[in-house]
């Protein structure tokens, strides 16, 4: 069985390359969200490939909301 993710949000952080401090601030590089919602599946699949192809793996945090059917 799997989950169907109903929304997600996506954001990748890291240095400013174009920066001329020595220490570059943490800036936003790249975000992404939708409401097209996809199985949990496909959904890590696409996670990894967008963490791989922006070098992004060191650390990754998650939150997660469960909602209960309303009867």
């Amino acid at each position: 069985m799997s989950i169907y993710i109903d929304s997600y949000n996506i954001k990748i952080e890291g240095e400013d390359n174009n920066s001329k401090n020595k220490k570059a601030p943490i800036v936003e590089k790249m975000s992404m969200s939708s409401k097209d919602g996809m199985n949990s599946k496909n959904f890590i699949d696409m996670v990894e490939a967008i963490a791989d192809s922006h070098n992004a793996n060191c650390e990754i945090d998650v939150q997660v909301t469960l909602k209960q059917h309303r009867y």
